[in-house]
């Protein structure tokens, strides 16, 4: 065997030199390579190297195997690498003594890792169980060899299995009869020269098939490898295997190093350095910023310095993260991309739907899926519309039980819409039942067929949904593992088979730029590369200790048993290796690039192969030319030329000054008077300077006071003027709804409590009023006729009013009882000689001498004390907010009800003989408490508050409603459209003349 060694860059020149000088015209050559991207680089080299070369055939190792096995005749498949493999292994694990931990998802994954690393070293289990007789019972290993045991009987299960799946053949069988066609394959008898390419570390039945090759076929070996540090990784390999099996061997390395030139040499090594005038690195501010950033860098060495789109590669540790902002921005710039995508189901609108189908069970019918299922284009349902509607007004949380005790209520209720739910559930229980595989297959591709209007699918749907159904048709196949299927486990093999299909799409242009990850582009060469996200734990990637087969029982199986398996920990190796090689790819350019936040928002640092990078080219990381891309649009486009602009961009960038928005517009003859309004709005958006109509500053001042005159303002209404004047702007003055909220399943909502409390509370005190109870009674005997207020108006059957568990309802129930029971107690004492007499006191436009507003409200009670001509204003509160002071509770926590509610009581008829005694705050929640303030506190609150209050009209009859962000805003129902978050906005609110007034009317003197 022969063999050529060099790093990647001066490799494929020695091939390309081998080829000329050793290849006869016509001569059948078969190059294997390491991947299916180098094989096309090898051949479109070849190409314009020596002209149009035939007979040269290139494949990787597995398509290798398929075609010489495919010359021994036809036979059974291959078990599949995919689900069903998975379900074996699962059910492996719950066999009598290899049951020792769940089989969990997690755990199935990593066991099916080890497992493959352990049938490809070919190590043969009887081996291993010999071996773990050498090893120490005690100390710090014995739990490991535990585990190992474990995974050696779990092997040895999984050999025998695998080969007992009626209906395919292991891969081990596969692999044995490929390899005792190789000697007599026709296939390969055809060639001349068998040349491997590009491998620098092999499994041991990779290396069984090269030695097959090498002892009957002249075999040509081009390994990766030089004598630096960046090449560890594939050191042992390669003097291990490589240079053994070699008859020849010859060193190919020169000192070309492309764009890195000397300094390649040192990188990763303890000392060296040596600039690199062709190396940037770059740091964006985001991963956008990143892709944004290589985009007009190509852009400009195409249009400005010669390039070809296919001089030009973009390289990544891994394509996921970045894949749909290359696709979206580059295909935005029109730059020609040669890229293959990877996308799970659920990134597909389809596959949400065909997820939240078959889920619909198990989350509980939770709102949010049926809402999604009805508003989805692929749902099958004359009516879905209509129901949606209904659903959508429901208070429903989850759980059918809830859709069935409240939807019938519900306006505009049809019947059908339940019945899908109840035979939804029917439908998924069929398929949660144990039973055969065949079986419950067919009932799931029936439930999918019954709900989805497969004529509005079109284009990548069709295959999505062909994609969806033979997933669901392979489910059927399980019995070949187990016969039938048990509780529950069909959908959550179903769930666990559609997460993992994967589809995937291929973007291909003549002579565009290649973006690949950087394993599938090992050996490939451009005369430009863009490496990205070279961040901590980005690349180089963390690979920790398999958990299962632990290195130190790999390093027994290849370096004491002499089965060729790879180390975890070596793997770190690698990634430098895959480093070196990404920027080593470069001829004469190379950027690589760092974001310094993620998605998130939150701090991201460059990894220590930047670092690295910039030691050995001798690169300043705060220099001043060092490219920084700007988290802000407006700045990433300032720092390019506009030569270079999208059609977007471009707009937008005149958007960026109003003169030169006018000018534009009227060149084109397209500037009109709504696009001067428009321009002036954004322009009036950014300022920081007086209050504007953007901040709610408006005309309709004095209509919106007069609406809320002629009703009356509630106290609701002031405190939210009072805490936000855009809140009380989008309420009132635009009559924005709130969201209502659904109900829990497990509790009851604060209001509906509320509700509860007060209509108990109301029928308790005046059952005592007419009987003349109400300061006679002993503890039992309120807590008899509080029963009885209670059942008058809530049972156990109560909990289909507000959709909650019967048994949560009960223990609701259970407490509201106790903590009623335990107020009127406490409360009783506090009543002294006044009575709870009037109770839900309504009033509307209610005009109070001397005071600037008219009133509305409902007083929750009135108590009187009747011999004394006395009464005191009562409100319920769910819990105790504010200081004990209840005028200093007025300003702080804008209560306003003690301070109105007196104000709106004294004008009531029946109380026009009595006089106030005060006002009192109850909260019932957590036990009796009570705050009081006496009418001559009232009287010395009222100047003060009443200024307060008339600076509040004065804001809302001049139409000045600016906001006013606080943690109130975690529960304004507005907070996402009040540009709260906008700075101008913001120092426009805080340093305004109404604000400042505001304050000094709120907390002056």
């Amino acid at each position: 065997m022969e063999l050529f060694y060099a790093h990647y860059a001066a490799l494929e020149k020695s091939f390309l030199q081998f080829v000329q000088q050793h290849r006869r015209p016509l001569e059948p050559w078969l190059v294997v390579c390491a991947s299916s991207l180098l094989s096309r680089q090898l051949s479109s080299q070849l190409a314009r190297s020596q002209g149009a070369v035939a007979n040269i055939h290139f494949c990787t190792l597995s398509s290798l195997l398929q075609q010489v096995d495919a010359q021994a005749g036809p036979a059974l498949p291959v078990f599949p690498q995919n689900q069903l493999r998975d379900f074996l292994i699962k059910d492996i694990l719950t066999q009598p003594g290899l049951d020792v931990y769940p089989a969990s998802r997690g755990l199935v994954s990593a066991l099916k890792s080890s497992l493959r690393d352990l049938a490809d070293s070919l190590v043969d289990p009887a081996v291993l169980e010999e071996q773990l007789y050498h090893l120490p019972d005690e100390g710090p290993a014995a739990q490991d060899k535990a585990r190992f045991a474990w995974l050696v009987r779990v092997y040895q299960c999984y050999l025998q299995r695998e080969a007992q799946v009626p209906g395919y053949r292991p891969y081990q069988a596969f692999f044995e009869r490929a390899l005792s066609q190789v000697p007599q394959a026709a296939y390969l008898k055809q060639f001349s020269k068998i040349i491997l390419y590009g491998f620098y570390d092999m499994p041991g039945r990779q290396l069984e098939l090269v030695h097959q090759l090498r002892a009957h076929y002249p075999l040509t070996v081009f390994a990766p490898y030089a004598k630096y540090p960046a090449y560890q990784f594939a050191q042992k390999f390669f003097e291990t295997n490589w240079l053994g099996m070699s008859h020849t061997h010859t060193d190919h390395n020169t000192d070309d190093w492309g764009a890195l030139g000397t300094s390649a040499t040192y990188l990763f090594d303890t000392q060296g350095q040596c600039p690199a005038k062709q190396v940037q690195l770059v740091s964006a501010a985001s991963m956008p910023s990143e892709v944004f950033f290589v985009a007009k860098e190509i852009l400009r060495l195409v249009e400005q310095e010669g390039y070809a789109f296919e001089d030009i590669g973009v390289l990544a540790r891994t394509q996921g993260p970045y894949q749909d902002q290359v696709r979206r921005i580059f295909a935005q710039n029109k730059i020609p991309l040669n890229a293959s995508y990877s996308y799970g189901l659920q990134q597909f609108p389809l596959g949400v739907f065909c997820m939240n189908l078959f889920g619909l069970a198990a989350r509980g019918f939770d709102r949010q899926t049926v809402l999604s299922l009805l508003s989805s284009p692929y749902f099958k349902g004359a009516a879905k519309h209509a129901w949606y509607a209904v659903a959508e007004k429901s208070l429903v949380s989850m759980h059918l039980s809830q859709w069935q005790d409240l939807l019938p209520a519900l306006e505009g209720f049809d019947p059908a819409f339940l019945e899908w739910l109840e035979k939804c559930r029917y439908q998924l229980h069929l398929l949660m039942e144990p039973g055969s595989w065949e079986q419950k297959s067919a009932l799931a591709q029936q439930f999918l067929t019954d709900h989805l209007a497969q004529q509005a699918l079109q284009g990548k749907e069709l295959e999505i949904y062909q994609q969806v159904c033979a997933c669901i048709e392979s489910l059927a196949g399980y019995g070949v593992v187990r016969a039938e299927c048990r509780a529950g486990e069909f959908l959550q093999e179903l769930t666990d088979a559609l997460n993992g299909l994967v589809f995937h799409e291929v973007q291909t242009a003549a002579r565009g730029v290649v973006f690949t990850d950087v394993l599938r582009a090992r050996g490939l060469g451009f005369k430009v590369v863009f490496v990205l996200g070279v961040n901590e734990k980005v690349f180089p990637q963390i690979v920790p200790d398999d958990p299962i087969f632990r290195d130190r029982y790999r390093y027994i199986v290849r370096d004491v048993l002499g089965y060729w398996v790879s180390q975890k920990a070596e793997r770190t190796q690698e990634e430098r290796l895959l480093f070196f090689s990404a920027v080593t790819a470069a001829q004469e350019r190379v950027y690589v690039s760092y974001a310094t936040h993620g998605a998130d928002g939150k701090a991201l640092v460059p990894s220590v192969y930047a670092a690295e990078l910039a030691r050995v080219a001798e690169l300043t990381w705060n220099a001043e030319e060092k490219p920084r891309v700007s988290g802000l649009w407006s700045a990433r486009l300032s720092h390019v030329d506009p030569l270079f602009y999208t059609p977007k961009e471009t707009s937008a960038w005149i958007m960026l000054s109003r003169k030169s928005v006018v000018e534009q517009y009227q060149q084109a003859g397209l500037f009109t008077p709504d696009i001067d309004a428009s321009v002036q709005a954004a322009q009036a958006l950014h300022q920081t300077q007086q209050l504007g109509k953007f901040d709610g500053c408006i005309e309709s001042g004095k209509e919106i006071f007069q609406a809320g005159q002629r009703a009356g303002f509630s106290p609701s209404a002031l405190q939210d003027l009072a805490a936000c004047p855009m809140k009380y702007f989008f309420r009132k003055g635009l009559h924005l709804a709130d969201p209502e909220d659904p109900c829990s399943r497990d509790t009851l909502a604060p209001n509906t409590r509320g509700t509860i409390y007060h209509q108990v509370l109301e029928d308790f005190y005046k059952q005592l009023q007419q009987l003349g109870l109400t300061h006679q009674l002993f503890a039992s005997g309120l807590a008899e006729y509080l029963d009885r207020a209670l059942a008058k108006h809530y049972t156990a059957q109560s909990y289909r009013l507000f959709g909650i568990y019967p048994v949560v309802w009960e223990l609701i129930l259970s407490q509201i009882r106790e903590q009623l029971v335990a107020f009127v107690q406490e409360e009783m004492v506090a009543l002294g000689t006044f009575t709870p007499t009037y109770f839900e006191k309504e009033f509307t436009a209610l005009d109070v001498e001397n005071f600037p507003l008219r009133l509305r409200g409902v007083i929750d009670r009135i108590d009187v004390d009747e011999p004394h001509k006395r009464f005191i204003i009562a409100d319920y509160k769910s819990s105790r907010k504010g200081p004990s002071d209840l005028a200093k509770a007025f300003f702080s926590h804008l209560i306003f009800q003690p301070f109105l509610y007196p104000l709106a009581a004294a004008k009531l008829p029946a109380l026009t003989e009595f006089s106030l005694q005060g006002a009192c705050l109850l909260a019932i929640n957590k036990g009796y408490d009570r705050r009081d303030i006496s009418a001559e506190e009232l009287a010395a609150l009222r100047p003060h508050a009443q200024a307060f209050l008339e600076r509040l009209a004065r804001l809302m009859n001049e139409g000045t409603f600016f906001l006013n962000p606080s943690e109130l805003c975690t529960y304004c129902p507005y907070s996402a459209i009040c540009r709260k978050d906008s700075f101008s906005c913001l120092m426009r609110a805080r340093k305004s003349a109404p604000s400042q007034q505001l304050e000094e009317a709120r907390y002056g003197d």
